[in-house]
């Protein structure tokens, strides 16, 4: 396979060296093709390429934002990050907006619009938006049932919301999906990076590779072949021109 690629740029590329040598007027002419979706991943190109990530609504770099169920309040980091999380917002926004930083299938850490990670470090379990490194107490994981989700730090217990509208990791027990102070609603507001590395991060190094060799590799060599038969056909139209 790794040798009928190269095959394929060297003919490719003496395409190119022809299409220059031959000229209409007296003015050389230079072809390209268009070489998006090969060479980086375009997932609007070929979506299908993403079907098979666990949480594929929750790549790396996914917007989301959080709601209590019970307070009908979204979470919120004040001024963006950088001290408090309260749970008192009517309307999100930016400031109730987290982005997703992928760990595993279920496994995340929430960066805010200032850039600092949710962190749980302190005896009381009161969740903060001032961690500038994530680490194990900036990393939660999300169970979900259809729109609720039960957040669980990765060393602790389970993310609840208080009746004064703060927010804690003090939950001991398994929640269930009724209403209840540690189920949240979860609300993706944007999940359009679809990339290189949104494909690795979801699948893992070696799945991500069987993935783009089984389902890319034929239909982009198919489309490089025509493309190259296709300026062959033009550079010798234009040698015949007069």
């Amino acid at each position: 396979m790794g040798g009928l690629a190269v095959s394929a740029f060297v003919l490719f590329s003496w395409v190119l060296f022809l299409s220059c040598i031959f000229s209409v007027d007296g003015l050389s002419k230079v072809r390209g093709v268009n070489l998006g979706g090969w060479l980086v991943i375009e997932g609007w190109i070929k979506p299908s390429l993403f079907d098979g990530i666990p949480n594929g609504d929750m790549l790396d770099g996914t917007q989301v934002q959080i709601r209590s169920v019970v307070l009908n309040k979204y979470v919120s980091a004040a001024n963006g990050g950088g001290s408090n999380v309260t749970v008192d917002r009517d309307v999100a926004s930016t400031w109730e907006t987290f982005w997703l930083w992928r760990v595993s299938d279920n496994e995340f850490q929430l960066r805010c619009l200032g850039g600092q990670f949710l962190t749980s470090n302190s005896e009381d379990g009161l969740i903060l938006a001032t961690s500038k490194h994530p680490l194990s107490t900036e990393t939660f994981s999300i169970e979900r049932n259809a729109r609720r989700v039960h957040i669980r730090l990765l060393n602790g217990g389970y993310v609840q919301a208080t009746n004064d509208h703060l927010l804690i990791s003090t939950y001991q027990f398994q929640p269930g999906w009724d209403n209840n102070l540690a189920t949240f609603e979860l609300v993706i507001v944007a999940n359009n990076l679809h990339g290189d590395y949104q494909l690795a991060n979801g699948y893992g190094p070696d799945k991500a590779k069987m993935v783009l060799e089984v389902c890319l590799w034929h239909s982009l060599s198919l489309e490089f072949a025509g493309q190259i038969l296709f300026t062959l056909c033009i550079t010798s139209l234009d040698s015949f021109a007069f």
